[in-house]
């Protein structure tokens, strides 16, 4: 929101006296304004600029500290110096803070030997538990350490904190959860780069009863199963990188008969990924790195888990290795109920045997998105999606390709996909970012694609995509 947007705090408090006897209509400057939208204004400001606003006048001493909002960032390359002042700042804005109720308090900053009081009471956890004492709703800790050995332990009291609602927590530092969390209001739940161990209060964690969405990026434990029971997750975020490579033996099953999406990124080390009630998945992603061919059974596995979603988006340079084994064929799912299939890969070739695959397991199939672009390296000007899919005879109504150049090998394997599809409507063409190599006119009405089904058009409906203007002469083929 911009601070230019404040009249329309103005117009929502048009007829409300909300200081004393000040109407917000004979209000002739900024400080005549109510307290509540100078509230508003203040929480769009760094917390720093908030706080210098207290020498402005009387008016202005405590009323920041009211604001809904402390965020805390410390720059990890500050000097000594500097570092004590960011921690007299905070010790002093939380300290003026008045009684009301936090909604966000956010803390980035480096832990090390320094920010203990007597050699074992961090600093850093003073502010912490003073956020969780105000109600905190939104807790966002971003936590370095100086020197790896540092000993340090996240107070307890943030797992037993009624009012949190979202908790984001970044640190390379071993997490020791208590054996008892109480959580009711949990609703999100984001942790990266945590290193857990064995401990099986993880599951706790990831199991709390109003918990919606949780995202676990680049964590690390040692468990054989990792059981994720949140009864009313609705989206899950798991990515995992090849430095951590030693977890391929545990196995992650899923539970919840409410979820709806389900993010993958990563090598896909574990030995398994289990949802035991896939039938609400409505959309997916799954980015696996590398074509590694001892992964075969473990993506098989995974991809039948999400064989009931509507929406998928998939690399699929994770399946090239792989076709080349018949028995993929048969242990390779179909998705029934898939209309939507984005494509990430950058520059999809036409004859990919994955894509034939893919496609072939995609029946009823409405839109076929290439994200980073398609092309077809064969001299050939038709024939190349030969079998064609079933979904391009029967289903396949629209067509996208971004990263479009208009080089050939790109116009051939359009040439190609629009005559394959016989019940295809339209298809949208959007350029490659920076300068455009082939500036056009967008078109202003239906164009007809040249050897493309009757029905078949361009069109403009969609601001966000670019249009070729005459499409029966520029997308001509020889």
């Amino acid at each position: 929101m911009d601070l230019m947007d404040s009249s329309t705090l103005v117009h929502k408090v048009e007829f409300l006296n909300l200081n004393g006897d000040r109407s917000v209509n004979s209000c002739k400057q900024l400080c005549d304004l109510p307290d509540a939208i100078l509230l508003q204004i203040l929480s769009l400001l760094p917390t720093e600029d908030v706080v210098r606003t207290s020498v402005l006048s009387r008016r202005w001493e405590y009323l920041w500290t009211s604001i809904p909002s402390l965020v805390f960032r410390e720059e990890y390359k500050e000097n000594h110096s500097g570092r004590i002042l960011f921690r007299n700042f905070v010790e002093r804005a939380l300290l003026l803070r008045g009684l009301s109720p936090m909604k966000v308090f956010s803390l980035s900053c480096v832990v090390d030997s320094e920010e203990y009081f007597d050699g074992n009471e961090s600093r850093v956890n003073t502010w912490i538990t003073a956020a969780i004492g105000h109600n905190v709703q939104d807790l966002c800790l971003y936590l370095e350490f100086g020197h790896p050995c540092t000993a340090y332990k996240i107070p307890r009291c943030i797992f037993r904190c009624g009012t949190l609602r979202e908790l984001h927590l970044q640190m390379k530092h071993d997490l020791k959860l208590p054996s008892i969390i109480c959580l009711p209001n949990l609703k999100v739940l984001i942790l990266v780069d945590v290193p857990f161990g064995d401990d099986k209060s993880l599951e706790k964690l990831l199991s709390c009863p109003s918990l919606e969405k949780l995202s676990l990026e680049n964590c690390k434990w040692d468990l054989e199963v990792l059981e994720i029971s949140a009864p009313n997750l609705l989206h899950l975020n798991i990515v995992e990188y090849s430095s951590f490579s030693d977890i391929q033996s545990c196995q992650v099953r899923i539970h919840g008969t409410f979820i709806k999406s389900f993010d993958y990124y990563g090598d896909l080390h574990y030995d398994d990924v289990v949802l035991t009630s896939p039938s609400s998945l409505v959309e997916a992603s799954i980015q696996v790195h590398q074509p590694f061919s001892q992964v075969t059974d473990h993506l098989c596995n995974f991809m039948k888990c999400l064989s009931n979603v509507k929406q998928l988006a998939f690399s699929i340079r994770s399946l090239e290795d792989m076709v080349e084994g018949e028995e993929i064929l048969n242990s390779f799912p179909v998705f029934h109920s898939l209309t939507e299939l984005e494509l990430t890969d950058p520059d999809v070739r036409l004859e990919s045997r994955a894509l034939l695959l893919l496609l072939s397991k995609c029946p009823i199939l409405r839109s076929l998105r290439f994200s980073g672009g398609v092309y077809t390296d064969s001299k050939r000007n038709d024939r190349i999606l030969d079998p064609k899919p079933t979904c391009f005879t029967a289903s396949l109504k629209e067509i996208k390709i971004n990263c479009f150049n208009k080089t050939g090998c790109e116009m051939l394997a359009v040439r190609n996909l629009v005559i394959a599809a016989q019940v295809l409507d339209k298809v949208l063409f959007s350029y490659s970012p920076g300068p455009r190599k082939w500036q056009g006119r967008l078109m202003q009405s239906s164009s007809k694609l040249p050897g493309a089904p009757d029905q078949c058009t361009i069109s403009s409906e969609c601001e966000h995509w670019d249009y070729f203007c005459d499409c029966s002469q520029r997308l001509q083929f020889g």
